[in-house]
């Protein structure tokens, strides 16, 4: 369930554009009108701003964001550091929702070893069709193909993972076969068994099988060996980030909320923020399934997701962040 608000009466798209406009106008930007238009609108009405800026001032509105919000690093740092986390958020959430993935995806697969878990994540927590749209936009913006990019920029059985996650198209039901769930249980358990891992075999099932399968795989796996297959993959050095990769993807595979919630709780430690990692879960997830994301943080916080993100953000940022969680 989706998390910002659409007010009841919506602006024309002329209306909104106009009013932009006069927020760029003058001595700096009008951040918070900004923030009440463009976090207050969906994905079609963002695109109809868009189209109504360009025509009407003859410049791109993504663009001329990308100005105003900017920053004068002449300010001391904090503001700075603030406004640039609000440009880096404002941009992604402006973009069509499978354009924006294709942009987060093109900057994950050139620091794929430590970014990995972003291209998982876009692979597994889409539906088959979403997937194929973040794939299309990726092709147009960039004229290659994901599939592409992630072989490039990594290798062995970490690139065998990654392609197979990016190229799959998984069925989507609910129904799952209980003596296949049986049968690939025990062929897990034998590629991993005394530390040692069969790849091709992990990758295949992993990559091919549908969530729902998936799930009543590592089920009976759990009840057979009374462990789960994360807890079960050996921690070795052999492909050390392969091995993360796998127990991310089967984390997302099983309980997504769960996984984005951790991520969210590691980003808003205070030990340090991280606005990368906030910034990608809340503006892609705000449209979708934000509201089951912020219960599964309650459930493992003492806190609510808003009350972190407010206590560990600040200024414009923080208010960006906390409209697209509804509040």
């Amino acid at each position: 369930m989706a998390t910002f608000v659409v007010p009841q009466a919506v602006p024309l798209p002329a209306e909104d554009a106009a009013a932009l406009l006069r927020a760029f106008q003058g001595w700096g930007t009008d951040e918070q009108t900004v923030i009440t238009i463009l976090a207050h609108r969906n994905a079609s009405q963002r695109k109809q701003i868009l189209l109504e800026y360009e025509q009407k001032y003859n410049e791109s509105l993504i663009q001329r964001l990308r100005s105003e919000l900017s920053g004068d690093f002449e300010f001391h740092q904090p503001f700075s550091v603030c406004l640039a986390s609000m440009q880096h958020a404002m941009y992604h959430w402006i973009l069509d929702p499978a354009e924006r993935q294709a942009v987060i995806a093109n900057a994950a697969t050139k620091c794929i070893q430590e970014d990995y878990p972003v291209i998982i994540e876009i692979a597994c927590t889409n539906s088959s069709a979403e997937l194929l749209e973040v794939k299309k936009a990726y092709h147009v913006l960039y004229q290659r193909s994901l599939e592409e990019d992630v072989a490039v920029h990594s290798s062995g059985n970490l690139r065998g993972l990654l392609l197979a996650l990016v190229s799959t198209y998984r069925y989507e039901g609910d129904i799952a076969d209980t003596r296949l769930a049986e049968s690939e249980a025990k062929v897990l358990h034998e590629a991993i068994k005394n530390g040692t891992t069969d790849h091709d075999e992990l990758i295949r099932i992993v990559g091919t099988r549908s969530k729902a399968q998936l799930n009543a795989t590592f089920s009976c796996f759990r009840d057979e060996h009374g462990t789960s297959i994360t807890k079960a993959l050996p921690h070795g050095t052999d492909s050390p980030g392969y091995l993360r990769a796998l127990r991310t993807t089967v984390r997302c595979i099983t309980d997504a909320n769960k996984y984005f919630a951790k991520i969210l709780r590691n980003a808003t430690r205070e030990s340090g923020t991280d606005e990368d990692s906030l910034t990608r879960v809340v503006v892609m997830h705000a449209e979708k399934n934000m509201k089951d994301i912020s219960d599964a943080f309650q459930k493992r916080s003492s806190c609510t997701l808003e009350q972190a993100i407010a206590k560990e953000t600040s200024g414009y940022y923080r208010t960006f962040l906390i409209a697209l969680l509804g509040s």
